[in-house]
């Protein structure tokens, strides 16, 4: 019963404690932000997750760990 009921973190309410973990989804380029991540993300939070995170992904070239 209780991972159907709000959480708080940090700031943040959500609203189920469903969080999808991060995983490689392949579809990265360069390790750049793609409409396929955003719309791979957007699919799971659509199926009922409070909260999805990303893997591989920064926010500097700097930070890339594929080059």
């Amino acid at each position: 019963k209780q991972a159907f009921t709000q959480a708080q973190l940090g700031p943040l309410t959500l609203k189920n404690r469903f969080i999808k973990a991060a995983t490689f989804e392949g579809v990265m380029p360069r390790g750049q932000v793609s409409d396929a991540l955003v719309d791979f993300h957007t699919e799971v939070a659509h199926g009922g997750a409070a909260m999805t995170t990303v893997a591989y992904c920064a926010i500097s070239p700097g930070g890339r760990v594929h080059r």
